[in-house]
């Protein structure tokens, strides 16, 4: 056997021992010979009506589950048909190309056309997914759900005007540049989009991979090809990113190998080739997606079958709640057996309280907090006595104190994650800010003064945004799921409470933020915006997520008012817990504390970088090896305030940026960072 046809077996086996069985897999001869030169692959060139024997044709390898996910649609180009590719159906498949190993310079280029979710009509899904693999160093690009071009070390954005904008209803060309000249470890790559470049990534080691047996008899129908992933030498393309479903109609896939084709037009290359690889297809049995979401969303805090379209009309999701409270030792999603900051019997402040909540309205009290918000003057206090309250709050009266009486059992919930726009999916939004001040990611104009009253508290509550949950048991892949906004909150005050979300869990876009003694969960980006805060011995839990999990993504400082602008000191962690599920200390990829720089805030002052610091922190085994990442090959890690000092734990690590004694004594206490004393008003 040939050593780069053992190689290529070699990484297929590879793949096989890092994943779990699979039964029944299909027994589908493969030709793993490399390929060369120009391959071009144009859909019913081999079988118009045979997916399989159509790609083998041109070279590419399938996986033992391509019927579900490639089809031929009739088209009036070419060979008159178009590749189609969705997973929709959560499972990530690919196709692949064979390589030596000893490639210089790999050209791939394509036409395609996406789609939108018909159910989150701003988020695209994913359309490329390429990389090509050499040993165990993988050079990627991809495009995902939230219009961006990621690679195995950053990203770029596709919106006006830094970049083409919508590139998923219209057909573009695609040319993905691979420069494997440096080597495996300094492989590059570069897109193009209709002649734009619109990224360049580097490569990175696969650590995750199982080790390379010398095996030439394996026979590949005996494993699962549906990620295929190793060690060895290929380029991929399709779905594998974990996160992000993918669908795309793909005209002709051309592969150039060592030869530099930059300066090639598609007509000059189509007249080589005696294809059209110009023409837009026009398509004549598209299936676009469906919509798959409920008619409703759930009508409580369990969701039971129906409300996902099940079959089944006993099913229930998997965070089940039973009794009148949430268990703090097995919360409800991730399952987390503690929450050690959270007192579970406190005692209720003094307060004169303007209105009191209670679920069945029993002694005149209000049956909504919505209703006692709209009733109260500013400057109130309602007390919120036990009670699982399904409502969306959006609190724009200045001065309002929500006082609960027992965490576990005065609940704050909904199905909030409706949209790709993090606007679209909040819990309990507090915006104090002027009408067309609060703008995601632009410039806007900052208020010279906080308005009177401008204080928001709370105190002994749960806020649950189950709204990722639900959308994963239906289908749908958005997981923004905020518990709690605050925008131009000029003071607020939390203590004792619980925010239970997925994605985006705290959205402090901007104000003064005190929490103390609260519990926080989620994993991707979950505390973010460009508020001053300071957590003040807080829990702060990641639950194990296969891509790895983000804490905190903080924008450029944004304490919402001019006045205010010299406390624009990011997100402090003072004498807090930063744990998580056990699995993570064994994960290949664990948790980054945090990444910047957003572009979410507005920056009360133009020019001060993104602000983190964990100071006096337990820091459990769960940190990733790259712990400050970047948000993006331009707001980049190094550009921010991104500190620690005398942190504590498994995870601690003096290695990585320290504050010194004198840039510590500016975050020493909360009524240092936030210039105001923190007190229940």
């Amino acid at each position: 056997m040939k050593k780069s046809l053992k190689v290529v077996l070699a990484a297929l086996i590879a793949a096989s021992c890092a994943l779990p069985a699979f039964t029944a897999a299909k027994k589908i001869k493969r030709n793993l010979k490399p390929v060369s030169g120009w391959n071009l692959y144009l859909p019913g060139n081999g079988s118009p009506k045979d997916v399989l024997k159509d790609l083998n044709k041109a070279g590419w390898q399938v996986s033992n589950s391509y019927e579900e996910h490639f089809s031929l649609l009739d088209a009036d180009i070419n060979k008159k048909k178009v590749l189609r590719f969705s997973t929709l159906d959560g499972k990530q498949d690919a196709i692949m190309l064979p390589l030596t190993g000893n490639e210089k310079l790999i050209t791939l280029i394509f036409k395609a056309q996406g789609s939108y979710d018909p159910d989150s009509p701003t988020t695209p899904y994913g359309i490329l997914y390429a990389f090509v693999q050499n040993g165990a160093w993988q050079t990627l690009i991809r495009h995902n759900s939230s219009n961006q071009i990621k690679g195995s070390k950053s990203m770029s954005r596709l919106r006006l005007p830094e970049g083409p904008g919508d590139i998923v209803t219209d057909w573009h060309d695609y040319r993905i540049v691979f420069d494997l000249s440096g080597g495996p470890q300094n492989m590059k790559a570069e897109i193009f989009i209709d002649g734009v470049k619109r990224h360049s990534d580097i490569c990175a080691e696969r650590t995750d991979f199982a080790a390379n047996p010398d095996h030439p008899e394996f026979d590949t129908s005996k494993f699962n090809w549906d990620m295929m992933l190793g060690k060895g030498n290929y380029l991929e393309f399709g779905d594998n990113d974990g996160s992000t479903n993918a669908f795309g109609r793909y005209a002709y896939f051309l592969t150039v190998i060592d030869e530099d084709v930059s300066g090639m037009s598609l007509e000059d290359m189509g007249k080589k080739l005696k294809a059209d690889l110009v023409s837009n297809p026009k398509i004549t049995n598209d299936r676009p997606p469906e919509s798959k979401r409920p008619a409703k969303k759930p009508a409580g805090i369990n969701i039971q079958g129906p409300e996902v379209n099940s079959k089944d009309p006993v099913f229930y999701d998997t965070s089940t709640i039973t009794g009148k409270a949430l268990k703090l030792n097995k919360l409800p999603f991730t399952r987390a057996d503690s929450t050690k900051v959270i007192n579970p019997t406190p005692v209720v402040p003094e307060m004169a309280f303007a209105a009191t909540v209670e679920p069945t309205g029993k002694d005149g009290a209000y049956k909504t907090i919505a209703e006692a918000i709209a009733a109260v003057p500013e400057n109130s206090a309602i007390k919120i006595l036990p009670g699982f309250y399904y409502e969306k709050l959006v609190i724009t009266k200045p001065g309002i104190s929500l006082i609960g009486t027992d965490p576990a059992k005065t609940v704050i919930y909904g199905y909030e994650a409706d949209t790709g726009s993090i606007d679209g999916n909040l819990l309990v939004e507090v915006n104090f800010l002027p009408k067309g001040a609060d703008n995601v990611g632009g410039a806007v104009s900052i208020p010279q003064d906080p308005p009177a009253n401008c204080y928001f508290n709370a105190v002994n509550i749960t806020f649950y945004n189950k709204g990722a949950e639900w959308n994963a048991l239906w289908g749908s892949s958005e997981k923004r799921s905020i518990t709690l906004a605050l925008k131009g909150v000029d003071r607020c005050y939390l203590e004792n409470c619980l925010f239970l979300g997925q994605q985006d869990t705290l959205y402090w876009r901007s104000g003064r933020i005190y929490a103390k003694n609260c519990y926080i969960e989620g994993f991707g980006d979950y505390i973010c915006g460009g508020a001053t805060a300071f957590f003040d011995n807080c829990m702060i839990y990641s639950y194990n997520y296969p891509t790895g999990c983000i804490i905190v993504a903080a924008a450029n400082p944004d304490t919402g008012y001019k006045s205010t602008a010299d406390y624009a000191n990011g997100f402090v962690f003072n004498n807090c817990l930063i744990t998580g599920a056990n699995a993570l200390s064994l994960a290949t990829k664990k948790v980054m504390i945090g990444r910047g720089t957003w572009t979410g805030g507005s920056a009360t002052v133009d020019g001060v970088p993104a602000k983190t610091v964990y100071q006096h922190c337990q820091i459990d085994n769960i940190v990733d090896k790259v712990a400050w990442g970047d948000w993006d090959s331009v707001n980049t890690a190094a550009k921010c305030f991104f500190r620690e000092y005398k942190n504590t734990g498994a995870g601690a690590d003096a290695s990585r940026p320290q504050m010194t004694d004198a840039e510590a004594k500016k975050y020493a206490t909360a009524e240092v960072v936030l210039g105001f004393k923190p007190e229940l008003k």
